[in-house]
C-alpha cells in the first residue's frame, strides 16, 4: 500500500521558492531543500522527481502568485494610467519593507538559470508575455479614457514598463533608497503623458 503524503503541496512550494529566491538554484543544498521544505528525501523525489523539478513547480507557483496581485489590481475602479502608478509604488513599497527579500525569485532566475535550462525559460518569457499584455491593456484602457496620448504602440510602452519593473527590483538589491527607487517611478509615469 502507498504511503500516504502527510504535508501541504502549496506550503512547500512557498517554502521553495522562498529558498530558492535567497540563495539561487545553484547556491541551494538539497540538505537546505529538505530543513526549508519538511520533506524527507524520499517524499521530494516520490512528489517531484528531484530537487530541478522541485525548482521548476515552485517558479511556477511564484510566477502564479505574482500575477494573481496584478490582476488583484485590475479589479479597482480606476483608469489603466492609476493602475501601472499604483503597481509601480506597491513594488516599491514591498522592496523597500522587505530590504533582506533578496529580489525576485523569477528577476533572479532569468539572471542565473534561463540560458541553462529551457523550461526555466518558458516560465520567465511566459511571465513576461503576461505582465506585458496586463500593461498593454491598462495602457489601451488610459487612452481609451484619454487620460493618456502615446504616440508609439502601446506594446512598445508596456516593454519599457516591464523593463523598468525588472530594474527597480535589481535597483533595490544594490542598497537603493525609497527616494531613488520612486524617483524612476515618477520619471517613468512621466515619460507616458
Amino acid at each position: 500500500m502507498p504511503k500516504t503524503k502527510k504535508f501541504d503541496k502549496t506550503e512547500v512550494l512557498s517554502a521553495a521558492a522562498n529558498l530558492f529566491k535567497q540563495k539561487g538554484y545553484n547556491g541551494t543544498s538539497m540538505d537546505e531543500v529538505l530543513k526549508a521544505t519538511g520533506l524527507s528525501r524520499s517524499s521530494l523525489y516520490d512528489t517531484f522527481g528531484d530537487k530541478h523539478n522541485l525548482y521548476i513547480e515552485s517558479l511556477e507557483f511564484y510566477q502564479k502568485n505574482s500575477l494573481t496581485h496584478s490582476e488583484k489590481i485590475e479589479e479597482k475602479p480606476i483608469n489603466g494610467l492609476q493602475k501601472i502608478d499604483y503597481l509601480f509604488k506597491n513594488v516599491v513599497n514591498h522592496l523597500i519593507a522587505h530590504p533582506d527579500d533578496n529580489g525576485c525569485l523569477l528577476v533572479n532566475a532569468a539572471a542565473e538559470m534561463s540560458k541553462q535550462c529551457f523550461k526555466t525559460q518558458q516560465v520567465i518569457c511566459n511571465n513576461k508575455d503576461e505582465v506585458q499584455d496586463l500593461l498593454t491593456n491598462w495602457l489601451n484602457d488610459a487612452q481609451n479614457s484619454k487620460v493618456l496620448k502615446l504616440s508609439k504602440p502601446t506594446k512598445n510602452y508596456s516593454q519599457f514598463l516591464y523593463n523598468t519593473l525588472l530594474g527597480l527590483r535589481v535597483m533595490s538589491q544594490s542598497g537603493a533608497t525609497k527616494q531613488e527607487l520612486n524617483n524612476v517611478v515618477k520619471v517613468t509615469i512621466d515619460s507616458l503623458n
